[in-house]
């Protein structure tokens, strides 16, 4: 049990919340990009550890160092960042400021707040998908040191988050209505 009744799941404030695996009332294309980003988020991740451990084994092992390991532990980590972008908005993992929502809980006034945060968000990831964009086009003459990979497929990777967050945060429009899973911190908490 918390010692945090706001935050636990057992809260009144969550009563109303459904789990977080109950996407049902999402279209289903937002549910299938949200596992194929989930999917990617996940081979990003496995990239991150195995090229760490491979930098680590190399340390004991001269022979078999590679210095891309570390490149790619640090491209994976950034592709990570971006592609996942569009499903933290939308399973509401993103940072928020939670000033107004508990004043305005249950009126008619919180789902106009709802909306026009998700309005902000579909603003910020357009104008992020637009400057992506102008990257990847400047992008395919400068490589990466080690491995010469254009660093335009680095913001290709910003492009599909941005507007995966676009899609996610017009959906959140229409859903602005509907109780939204909440974070729970106090398992988190020592």
């Amino acid at each position: 049990m918390s010692d945090h009744p706001a935050n636990s799941a057992d809260s009144p404030a969550n009563a109303a919340v459904p789990p977080p695996e109950a996407d049902h009332h999402l279209p289903a294309p937002i549910r299938w990009l949200s596992r194929v980003e989930l999917w990617a988020g996940t081979v990003f991740f496995a990239l991150i550890f195995a090229g760490v451990m491979y930098q680590v084994i190399g340390r004991y092992i001269p022979p078999i160092a590679w210095v891309g390991a570390g490149e790619v532990a640090r491209l994976s980590m950034v592709a990570l960042t971006f592609i996942t972008a569009g499903y933290l908005i939308g399973k509401n993992g993103h940072i928020v400021i939670e000033a107004f929502d508990s004043i305005l809980q249950g009126k008619k006034l919180f789902v106009a707040l709802r909306v026009f945060a998700a309005l902000v968000m579909v603003a910020t990831c357009a104008a992020l998908a637009w400057e992506s964009l102008l990257m990847i086009e400047q992008g395919w003459r400068r490589v990466t040191t080690v491995l010469h990979m254009p660093l335009a497929v680095i913001y290709i990777f910003a492009l599909i988050g941005f507007l995966s967050g676009v899609l996610h945060s017009i959906v959140k429009i229409f859903a602005a209505n509907r109780p939204e899973p909440r974070l729970d911190i106090s398992e988190m908490e020592g």
